[in-house]
């Protein structure tokens, strides 16, 4: 079965130097485990329309899988699970993948679902629900977030109180100039992603001024991981972004975008929005 952990961010990057991200852990305290970021070659199969793993949500490898948590064995899908492909991928001598970093493909893993709906219409759904001002929950085995239009002020709204501070999620390098000024120090640390996020002074007509909290530093990022990938493709906005493992409190939202399998032990240890309950997790079945 999938199991799985949410790394949290511990510090953004200002320039080349790193600084305590909000909601991270101060000087003196034990370090957070570090964001999962999906690699290159993985990056490239998620968008190649020939390959097995196009738009699949899943997509890592032995390169780039997430790290165990304590009692948590590392995320894979059951070798009976895997299709013919991904079993024959899985026995490959040196290759990127072993059954025991193995997600699967798009033909043996699970689908996005978004409501009652799965796989592009899930997405193209969430998508359209953050264009309109929705909020919307972002699950899968790689993070657990609350995501809205970083322009969306009555979405923003709906966030205060919230206790944890919002990052701003942008598609690209170009993207990130839209909305603040870039040194080369800064498009290093964005695009070498070796920390989640990078501290910009944003421009306060590209993004809203709820997002400053009393400084118009935002921490900003690129994506990290699939389904980040996934919705920043089909959405010409910045997002906001909030981490909440280890963040009790309200957390109103819209819907979720959901994306995993067998995550009982996120499913008791997050709660849901006031009368809301999170859609169903499953594993996926052979040859579905």
């Amino acid at each position: 079965m999938l199991t799985s952990t949410f790394p949290v961010p511990g510090h953004a990057v200002q320039g080349a130097r790193a600084v305590p991200a909000a909601g991270g852990r101060g000087p003196g305290t034990a370090a957070r485990p570090r964001e999962h970021r999906t690699c290159p070659s993985c990056v490239r199969e998620l968008f190649d329309p020939a390959g097995r793993r196009h738009g699949y949500a899943l997509v890592s490898c032995r390169d780039c899988v997430p790290t165990p948590g304590p009692g948590l064995d590392a995320p894979r899908v059951r070798l009976a699970d895997l299709c013919a492909d991904c079993v024959e991928e899985c026995r490959r001598p040196g290759g990127r993948r072993s059954a025991a970093d193995s997600t699967g493909c798009a033909a043996c893993g699970p689908r996005p679902r978004y409501g009652c709906l799965t796989g592009e219409d899930a997405l193209s759904a969430a998508v359209a629900a953050i264009q309109a001002g929705s909020v919307v929950a972002v699950r899968d085995m790689f993070a657990d977030q609350i995501v809205c239009d970083a322009r969306a002020e009555y979405a923003l709204a709906r966030m205060d109180g919230t206790p944890a501070r919002p990052r701003v999620l942008v598609r690209n390098v170009s993207a990130a100039r839209q909305i603040a000024s870039l040194s080369p120090p800064d498009i290093a640390a964005l695009v070498e992603r070796a920390e989640p996020s990078v501290l910009l002074r944003v421009r306060d007509h590209e993004v809203s001024r709820k997002l400053w909290r009393g400084t118009p530093d935002v921490e900003v990022f690129l994506p990290r991981t699939p389904l980040h990938h996934l919705v920043t493709a089909r959405l010409d906005a910045p997002l906001a972004v909030w981490d909440r493992r280890d963040q009790a409190g309200p957390w109103p939202y819209d819907g979720v975008l959901g994306v995993g399998g067998g995550l009982d032990d996120m499913e008791q240890g997050l709660p849901a929005a006031p009368g809301e309950g999170l859609p169903e997790w499953w594993l996926p079945a052979a040859g579905a």
